[in-house]
């Protein structure tokens, strides 16, 4: 791998998805450190999303400038990778063909079969290369796309809510094995997320996003030491701080729910329960419903 994250920077970014229409976000400047771990979350519908979209590449913003490294971001790349929220893997490839279709595709056919090998070693799948993607299960799949991602070696790695649809085992487990392997790597890491359990394990720092337009509202520091264990008080303290952003910028007050994610309520109400891509643009699993410890729902 290259060793080393590249530097994002966001400038006044507007974007509206009709001529003259209302914006989507507006206005949005951020810088991101190469290797820094950054989580986008708010309410559906804030435009975080939309942001990531033009990180990417995707779309191109109505105003503003998405940088790489001091360079333009205006497609798609290998250096940029995104992961949507399905996987769009080739249910009649195996897991080694699907890990190493994006380096087929970037003309890097030499090296795939040692670095097939060496991101199925990363994502604990290689007793998996000959077996067909559609006899795994949902977190195994997420693991080869993960690993067809990193094959590409990137130096940004953009997530769209991609572990939304697991069990709460699994989610957990990929979680810890993204971050891990994104700071090994020193690869930049942006990722959208409802789940404030996910944005206090995996991120550095956390975007809260307010709505009409999404535009950002406060960045909370992740301080959490070790491990980041869930029980641990610098966990319990850098969820406190990130709870207590989200609810000043979206009016809602988040309460615990039987242990199984966060709802939401205005004050004063009741508590509710709430094909292929691209190689530079790989999608993986997710659903927008899943109980997922912490989540935050509108």
């Amino acid at each position: 791998m290259k060793g080393h994250g590249a530097h994002l920077a966001i400038d006044a970014v507007s974007h509206a998805y009709r001529r003259g229409g209302e914006l989507a976000i507006a206005e949005v400047s951020l810088e991101i450190e190469p290797g820094e771990s950054v989580a986008l979350v708010g309410r559906s519908g804030c435009g975080k999303s939309t942001l990531l979209h033009i990180a990417c590449g995707l779309m191109k913003p109505t105003r503003g400038q998405v940088l790489v490294d001091g360079a333009r971001v205006t497609a798609p790349s290998p250096e940029w990778v995104m992961m949507f929220q399905a996987p769009s893997l080739y249910p009649w490839m195996t897991v080694a063909q699907n890990v190493g279709l994006g380096l087929r595709f970037a003309g890097r056919r030499r090296e795939t079969p040692a670095r097939v090998a060496e991101m199925l070693a990363l994502v604990e799948l290689e007793a998996f290369a000959q077996r067909n993607v559609q006899d795994l299960s949902g977190g195994q799949q997420q693991r080869v796309a993960l690993a067809r991602s990193l094959a590409l070696e990137p130096e940004v790695l953009l997530l769209d809510e991609p572990f939304s649809a697991l069990d709460a085992f699994t989610r957990h487990s990929l979680q810890r094995d993204v971050r891990r392997i994104a700071k090994a790597r020193s690869i930049t890491l942006v990722f959208v997320t409802h789940d404030i359990n996910e944005a206090v394990t995996m991120a550095d720092r956390a975007v809260v996003m307010a709505a009409n337009p999404g535009r950002i509202s406060e960045i909370v520091a992740i301080d959490v030491d070790g491990e980041r264990a869930a029980s641990s008080p610098s966990f319990g303290l850098a969820r406190e701080r990130l709870v207590a952003a989200y609810e000043r910028t979206t009016g809602l007050e988040m309460g615990d729910a039987a242990g199984a994610g966060l709802s939401t309520r205005r004050a004063g109400t009741p508590s509710t329960q709430s094909g292929p891509a691209p190689a530079s643009a790989i999608r993986t699993p997710g659903a927008a419903n899943g109980a997922a410890s912490g989540r935050m729902t509108p």
